[in-house]
């Protein structure tokens, strides 16, 4: 029997739509019982069975274009800082500014 992946099952499932022929020509044609062929399908459709595909989705995390920062604004002075910075010294600079 020969092993295919995900993909190639899907691609046979949607070739066989396609083709024109029922499940039974082309099966034939392609060496597949077509028993095995329709439990594949119905493993992979996702039918609410429990088997077949994974609901989870991969999915992948893009970074931010620029740092995350805290802006600090009094009157025309603008300041900046790391999003890191540590919450003690920031009080401490507010702190200082004030007096």
């Amino acid at each position: 029997m020969k092993i295919r992946s995900h993909a190639q099952w899907h691609q046979l499932f949607q070739e066989q739509a396609t083709s024109g022929q029922d499940e039974t020509a082309f099966c034939a044609a392609h060496g597949i019982a077509r028993p095995y062929f329709r439990q594949r399908r119905r493993e992979l459709s996702g039918d609410g069975s429990g088997k077949g595909l994974s609901a989870f989705v991969p999915v992948a995390v893009a970074r931010a274009s620029e740092p995350a920062a805290v802006d600090l604004r009094f009157g025309p002075v603008a300041l900046r800082l790391p999003a890191s910075v540590s919450v003690r010294w920031l009080a401490d600079l507010l702190h200082a500014l004030k007096d």
